[in-house]
């Protein structure tokens, strides 16, 4: 069997909490600035810590909203990143799918089995028009992953371990 290397980059989905993030920051100095001036002089040192936070935490909360998933597939084994705005890349996961018990699209009836106990990580588009695969991970891990595959990667996959992935 030759060796198979795919890359793929996957944008991703900004989940509400990431738009919520910066704004409570905002208002939370907003808030503290006005106790500050207006009811009492000691809240400005509240004042004081989440202008520091902001300073800190701000840049950081902002480039998390633009993320694209990047992953490259090397003989049944994926290496997940993060790249957030073009500019900050981050390792997230390294799954070899040797270990996976079971590789089907989202909503396969050959997921039923795994429930409520698998917690689920989601690196997939999210934009609904191309249904992710799930790969589901046992163990003492219990993980359900969402990916976008290729068919490239389907299809190694499925030359690899043929009980394990499902088409459908």
């Amino acid at each position: 069997m030759g060796d198979t290397f795919c890359e793929l980059i996957v944008p991703g989905k900004a989940s509400p909490a990431d738009s919520l993030k910066p704004a409570l920051l905002l208002t939370g100095t907003a808030a503290a600035a006005v106790l500050g001036l207006f009811v009492h002089s000691g809240a400005m040192i509240l004042l004081l810590a989440f202008l520091i936070a902001d300073v800190i935490l701000l840049p950081k909360l902002i480039l998390r909203k633009h993320v694209e998933y990047e992953y490259t597939y090397v003989n049944g084994t994926i290496d997940i990143a993060a790249v957030y705005s073009k500019q900050d890349r981050k390792e997230l996961l390294s799954v070899d799918l040797e270990k996976a018990e079971c590789v089907a699209p989202r909503g396969s009836a050959h997921l039923g089995e795994y429930g409520e106990t698998y917690r689920e990580a989601d690196y997939s588009a999210g934009d609904g028009t191309n249904p992710p695969y799930v790969i589901v991970l046992g163990g003492e891990d219990k993980k359900k992953i969402l990916l976008q595959l290729n068919q490239e990667m389907i299809d190694d996959l499925r030359a690899r371990m043929p009980r394990k992935v499902f088409l459908s």
